[in-house]
């Protein structure tokens, strides 16, 4: 995102045991917003990729023990902190370099797979009010006015009460922000800190991704109430015209029958001739 937006760069946070004493400092203000380990990630893939750019001196074993995973090539923090927690939040382990990803992520991201591969259809309603559940952003009152959860005192105070509470749309909704106060705690410069059009443009990033989630939300919201509508209409078909009138027709040749066989009873004996 910033690639080579500023003169200057990130990459001598990483040289010799930087990302070390980096992650040592991080604290444990942002712990559950960006895990320790995220952390470490996201200095990981910054080194790999000062290390390939040769911005910085690796050694050979150094270069060995570099992720070989599709990283931002940026030498900026920012860049791969938001990659990494972007990634958390898709729920996926392998595509989130095999960290552990965000819990509301994983639980979003089983519950549509499992609509989506259920063998008989699904409400559409259904679908849309757990979609609604999982991308509520929420509210709270300051100054007796109604406002969203921007304050990032609010955010990362329910962060660290139970990180499972903050609905994907509060995380979504707060990325960037968050992304950015960790990127300037750590870098603690002006120099490098993130300007409005950057921070505006990580903004589109994140809408992006929630427009494609939206649309990909409504193609199964469609798939499985179209299954629905067709597996109820063959069930009303096969009771209507195949149980229903099958029977129908067998009560009227069960009647038929019985008639027939009055009818012979009741009739006289035929007579017979002998030679």
């Amino acid at each position: 995102m910033i690639g080579s937006t500023f003169a200057n760069n990130d990459c001598n946070i990483v040289v010799g045991s930087g990302i070390e004493s980096t992650v040592n400092a991080y604290g444990t203000t942002y712990i559950h917003v960006l895990s320790g380990d995220a952390f470490r990630q996201a200095l990981t893939n910054l080194k790999a990729h000062c290390c390939l750019k040769n911005i910085i001196t690796c050694t050979s074993e150094e270069k060995k023990n570099l992720p070989n995973q599709n990283f931002p090539e940026s030498e900026f923090l920012f860049d791969h902190l938001f990659d990494v927690a972007m990634r958390r939040l898709d729920g996926i382990t392998w595509l989130a370099y095999n960290l552990s990803p965000d819990p509301t992520g994983i639980e979003r991201r089983a519950k549509l797979t499992e609509i989506a591969n259920n063998a008989t259809g699904t409400q559409a309603l259904t679908i849309e009010k757990m979609y609604k559940d999982y991308w509520t952003i929420h509210n709270y009152i300051r100054s007796g006015i109604c406002v969203q959860w921007t304050d990032l005192n609010i955010i990362i105070t329910n962060y660290n009460k139970d990180i499972a509470t903050v609905s994907l749309g509060d995380k979504y909704n707060t990325l960037c922000e968050l992304m950015k106060n960790i990127y300037n705690k750590t870098r603690n410069s002006n120099k490098t800190r993130i300007s409005d059009f950057l921070f505006n443009r990580c903004k589109s990033i994140v809408q992006e991704r929630i427009k494609r989630e939206t649309g990909y939300t409504k193609i199964i919201m469609i798939q499985k109430s179209n299954q629905l509508l067709d597996e109820t209409t063959k069930a009303y078909t096969k009771k209507h015209f195949v149980e229903e009138k099958l029977m129908a027709l067998w009560n009227l040749i069960t009647k038929v029958k019985d008639a027939f066989q009055t009818m012979v009873q009741q009739a006289p004996a035929s007579k017979t001739c002998s030679i």
